[in-house]
């Protein structure tokens, strides 16, 4: 059965495989959980999920089975994505999920000023300014979270979860 719906939620509900379309032709297609946790794309990385993955641009400074990514804002990125020599230098946007995020004292991606916080009974969705760049970033914790606005808080995702992104196609199908 072929079933055409704009609503991503109702999509991810009931498809077995999923078409997404973009730009007059098919951006990617898979089962939801593939388009979720590996998409192919800039386009599909932020259509699927909500709210959409955050992206943060960087330069690749080391290559191969992990992929190292300075980030502009500071702070360092470390993805399973596997890279080639010929990808070093290249100017790239990482992307990880808000609740791929988990907070750090240590090692972090970014680490940001919470300008809006939005509980939502049981996650809180920290909405932030990363320090030393005009980049939003949304990190989604899970409970209730009280006094966070105003605070500088860093966040780290495991490699797994970060996905780089090189002219807006994932490392992952290069």
């Amino acid at each position: 059965m072929i079933y055409v719906t704009h609503d991503q939620v109702e999509a991810m509900t009931l498809a077995t495989r999923i078409v997404v379309l973009a730009n007059k032709g098919i951006a990617q297609v898979g089962t939801p959980l593939e388009l979720y946790e590996r998409p192919e794309n800039e386009f599909v990385a932020q259509f699927i999920g909500s709210p959409a993955m955050n992206l943060l641009s960087g330069k690749i400074v080391e290559t191969g089975a992990q992929t190292k990514v300075p980030l502009d804002g500071g702070g360092t990125a470390i993805s399973n994505a596997p890279s080639v020599a010929g990808d070093m230098g290249a100017v790239v946007n990482v992307g990880v999920r808000p609740e791929d995020l988990v907070q750090s004292s240590g090692d972090y991606i970014f680490e940001g000023k919470v300008d809006f916080v939005e509980t939502l009974d049981e996650v809180t969705l920290l909405y932030m300014e990363t320090v030393g760049s005009d980049t939003s970033v949304i990190g989604k914790l899970a409970g209730t979270h009280k006094d966070m606005r105003g605070q500088a808080i860093r966040f780290f995702a495991v490699p797994e979860k970060v996905q780089v992104f090189k002219d807006g196609q994932s490392l992952y199908y290069a």
